[in-house]
């Protein structure tokens, strides 16, 4: 590629990086509904629901002011605010709304834009990893709230797709030296809701919608040994190949892709999904698609005449404060009670089920402790009506600070996975 493309060209990429024993067959799906009491995130506390309130006057600071997003929908136009007295840092989120008034997100939450989701979501402690976690909130500026969960590319409302999270592993080398390696897993969610881990590869994927509700996905390819492009079904599951070749840029409306080869000196070529064909890119191409991928993965961006003041000050603005609801991906049935499930998931034919919620909704009893030698890391030893077990690698999982078991474990120590609802 020319060398005065590449900076564009690697504008899809940064969209990319923001932007998921006994097999477990599902009972009927049940519709999604809101956690009891007892699910809610133990790290986490919620946030109160409550009138608009005017914030306690304080000194004013030098602040500067970055656009996030507008919401066509409530016409509020959302800013970053940032200050330093010389001895702290401030961060505050701001938003004028259509009357020209403003107002201030409580201390601690602040919003950005998400290209993967195409949607505002909120950050802050326990508010999910949006870069590489597996949770993160969305926000709903029409509602004042914001919903904690798993979200996916590909599906209406990003309840079915695929999700990508970055995970790292400890092992020892032949010289007994810990060693810690990164590596990505990708989950599918299919239209009745069931959550499958589908693929894992040592670098970052990279998703995008489809108009028809089918996603392109870029991944590198552990067979191939190099980068594939492919369009997945997120209803059926099914992958189709298309070409192994890095994604330059994705021409939505036109339906055509600008892919970039991996062998050496090999040219550019556009390729045309409706019937697969494929041409070399000319320079007339690289220019049309550079503006495509720059008109595309832009927030929509607040009006110039509703920049904030200079002397604005949102320490002294009315707060509004959010709404923290938790989304649930399947209702089971564990040692004879029922367990809200945030996230769960089928890995090689068993259901992994996440310790935190059988402890607060089964009183499942958990003993982490240390490992001597091994920096950060721990072992696990779960205790039931049946039994306790320390569990392995190989019966486990850990997601960022969360651990998941598998359900042949759980079963082993009177902890029985009887059946699994999983909301569409």
């Amino acid at each position: 590629m020319n060398r005065k493309h590449k900076r564009k060209a690697s504008l899809l990429f940064a969209a990319l990086l923001t932007a998921a024993g006994t097999a477990m067959v599902p009972s009927p799906s049940v519709q999604a509904e809101e956690a009891p009491s007892a699910a809610v995130q133990a790290d986490r506390a919620q946030s109160k629901g409550v009138s608009n309130s005017q914030a306690t006057q304080t000194p004013e600071l030098k602040w500067d002011f970055r656009a996030e997003f507008y919401d066509k929908g409530t016409g509020r136009a959302y800013y970053d605010a940032s200050a330093y007295d010389g001895e702290q840092y401030y961060n505050r989120t701001v938003f004028r709304d259509p009357n020209g008034k403003w107002n201030a997100l409580e201390e601690g939450i602040s919003v950005a834009w998400n290209y993967g989701l195409k949607k505002p979501i909120l950050i802050g402690k326990g508010l999910g990893d949006y870069l590489n976690g597996l949770f993160s909130t969305v926000f709903d500026p029409a509602q004042e709230t914001g919903t904690t969960g798993v979200f996916f590319i590909g599906g209406k409302d990003n309840r079915s797709g695929l999700h990508y999270i970055k995970n790292y592993e400890i092992g020892q080398d032949a010289q007994q030296n810990w060693y810690s390696t990164s590596f990505f897993s990708v989950f599918l969610r299919t239209g009745d809701g069931v959550i499958k881990e589908v693929d894992g590869a040592p670098f970052r994927p990279g998703f995008l919608s489809m108009p028809d509700g089918r996603v392109l996905a870029v991944q590198y390819s552990s067979a191939a040994k190099m980068n594939e492009i492919l369009i997945m079904n997120p209803a059926t599951g099914i992958r189709k190949h298309l070409v192994y070749a890095s994604l330059g840029s994705y021409d939505v409306e036109g339906g055509r892709l600008l892919v970039r080869y991996n062998q050496p000196n090999r040219p550019s070529e556009v390729i045309t999904l409706f019937n697969g064909k494929a041409r070399q890119a000319t320079e007339q191409d690289f220019k049309e698609f550079s503006n495509l991928a720059e008109k595309s993965y832009q927030a929509p961006i607040p009006n110039a005449s509703t920049k904030p003041p200079a002397d604005l000050q949102p320490q002294n603005l009315p707060v509004t404060h959010i709404q923290i609801h938790d989304q649930i991906t399947a209702r089971a049935t564990i040692g004879g009670k029922v367990v809200y499930l945030s996230f769960a998931f089928i890995q090689n034919g068993r259901t992994m089920i996440p310790v935190r919620e059988l402890m607060e909704q089964a009183g499942l009893e958990v003993i982490q402790q240390k490992v001597a030698g091994k920096v950060n890391s721990s072992s696990f030893t779960l205790k039931g009506p049946g039994g306790t077990e320390t569990v392995t690698a190989a019966d486990s999982m850990m997601i960022g600070d969360r651990l998941y078991v598998g359900s042949n474990v759980l079963k082993r120590i009177g902890f029985p996975v009887q059946g699994i609802n999983w909301n569409p």
